[in-house]
């Protein structure tokens, strides 16, 4: 009888039920064949194979050689030892699995003592600072939010606004409305008029002249506030407009106009007689003299604000003072007068100097002596103002928001406005969104289109209001035509 032909799977058992064979499990070791006097046989696993154990911490894991000895027969056919070979494929991957079960459990406790060393620093950490860092991590996330985010902003415009006007002096009057303006000037001039400063005398006028209603011109794009520097009288028990100035915001230039308004312009008053521009307010407050300059320039006034002498000189100190150069006329001029009301601040000189409120006030009111470039009287004076507040608004335009609110907080007191709240939040935010830095002066009436002329013995200014009004319009407004 032919011996039967013997499989390398007769080594293992069988499941008496399945009929699959059992695969025993491997261990992690050196056989050593006990079969030849136990000298190790090198890369040999059999089933009498004696196991010697191989620690799990060493550095380097012994190398296993499994050598499978299928007898004498080769195996030529690769459709009959298909199940062989799926069989030993088998064997490998219940090895291999072995193995990641048996080394699993270091490389996870390694993995859970790192994590452990993590979480023990954060338990050290003292519970107020962890309450600090988290406070400080969301206030930076909620300053990005508010300032990197155009809902936030607003959010931001608005409050400073709230708070502006909780704090700003407020005026809520409404002037009363006349109707008509008048277009031409009621006293003519005895004589002809010529050039700049004849001094041609005119008959004064005793009653307002009345024609038809006018239309204010109003765009979007521009908010028309009317500043006034206004001095008070006590030996008359009132105040006067010393210094008016239209300033104008354009948000599709991206530019703020000055235009200084000449305080001795012989203009029409609404329900008075005609007199310098500056009466309006003596006689009416605030309000007449809006209405007044509405009229004159047709143009709408969105809103005022109103500075008094002694606040102006209180505002700039506040400020740091101003950086102004004098001429030597005008240094001399100001040390032998009391434009500067206070004698220990008369020690100015000729050039470049920070000046003090009182100083700077001083030199504001200047008519007599003309400014550097030449330029005298009043025409001089307003000049100078517009160089004083040209330079304020250079001072502070690139200050950052928590510096431009502190030196809010300690001014605005100082100053009166007819500005509502609503208002306040529109330009805070045309003027930061649209980044308008540009500042351009200006004033009225602009050259070539005046006279000067007597009214009684005074010097006043007869205007050419037609053609200002176009060069107005044309520059606030950016008319092209």
């Amino acid at each position: 009888m032919s011996e039967e032909k013997k499989s390398i799977f007769d080594e293992f058992e069988t499941d008496e039920e399945t009929g699959e064979v059992i695969i025993p499990r491997a261990g992690v070791g050196v056989a050593r064949d006990t079969a030849q006097g136990g000298e190790a046989s090198e890369g040999t696993v059999s089933a009498e194979a004696e196991y010697i154990p191989v620690a799990l911490d060493s550095e380097e894991l012994p190398e296993l050689h499994f050598d499978f000895d299928f007898g004498e027969e080769e195996f030529t056919n690769p459709e009959e030892n298909s199940d062989e070979e799926l069989i030993l494929q088998s064997i490998d991957e219940a090895l291999a699995a072995q193995m990641a079960v048996t080394l699993g459990p270091v490389e996870n406790e390694a993995n859970e003592e790192n994590a452990g060393k993590r979480k023990s620093v954060w338990a050290r950490v003292p519970k107020w600072c962890k309450v600090a860092m988290i406070s400080v991590g969301s206030l930076c996330i909620l300053l990005a939010l508010l300032v990197g985010t155009p809902p936030g902003r607003n959010l931001l415009y608005g409050m400073a606004a709230w708070y502006i006007d909780r704090n700003i002096g407020k005026e809520d009057v409404t002037p009363a409305p006349i109707t008509g303006i008048v277009e031409n000037v009621t006293p003519v001039p005895t004589g002809p008029v010529e050039g700049e400063g004849d001094g041609d005398e005119v008959r004064p006028t005793s009653q307002p002249t009345l024609p038809p209603e006018i239309e204010l011109r109003k765009e979007d794009y521009v908010y028309n506030i009317l500043l006034m520097g206004v001095e008070a009288l006590p030996q008359f028990g009132g105040e006067r407009s010393d210094t008016m100035i239209l300033v104008s915001i354009n948000s599709k230039d991206k530019k703020i106009y000055m235009t200084s308004l000449m305080r001795d312009m012989y203009v029409p008053i609404p329900g008075h007689q005609d007199d310098r521009l500056n009466s309006a307010y003596s006689w009416g407050g605030a309000p007449l003299l809006v209405d007044t300059v509405e009229r004159l320039t047709h143009v709408k006034i969105d809103g005022y604000v109103k500075v008094g002498f002694d606040s102006f000189e209180w505002i700039v100190d506040r400020l740091g003072g101003v950086e102004i150069t004098l001429t030597a006329e005008e240094a001399e001029y100001l040390r032998k007068t009391k434009y500067i009301t206070k004698e220990e601040y008369r020690n100015v000189v000729a050039g470049t100097q920070l000046m003090n409120g009182n100083q700077v006030l001083g030199y504001c009111r200047i008519r007599k002596v003309p400014t550097a470039n030449g330029t005298g009287s009043d025409f001089g004076r307003t000049e100078r103002q517009r160089l004083v507040l040209t330079k304020i608004f250079n001072k502070y335009k690139d200050s950052n928001i928590f510096t431009l609110l502190s030196v809010f907080n300690e001014c605005l007191p100082q100053v009166t406005t007819n500005i509502s709240k609503e208002d306040m939040q529109d330009l805070m935010e045309m003027v930061v969104e649209n980044r308008i830095l540009n500042l351009e002066n200006s004033r009225i009436p602009a050259s070539g289109t005046f006279s000067s002329v007597t009214i009684g013995k005074a010097d006043m200014i007869q205007v050419k209001w037609d053609k200002n009004r176009e060069i107005l319009h044309k520059r606030i407004f950016g008319d092209t035509e």
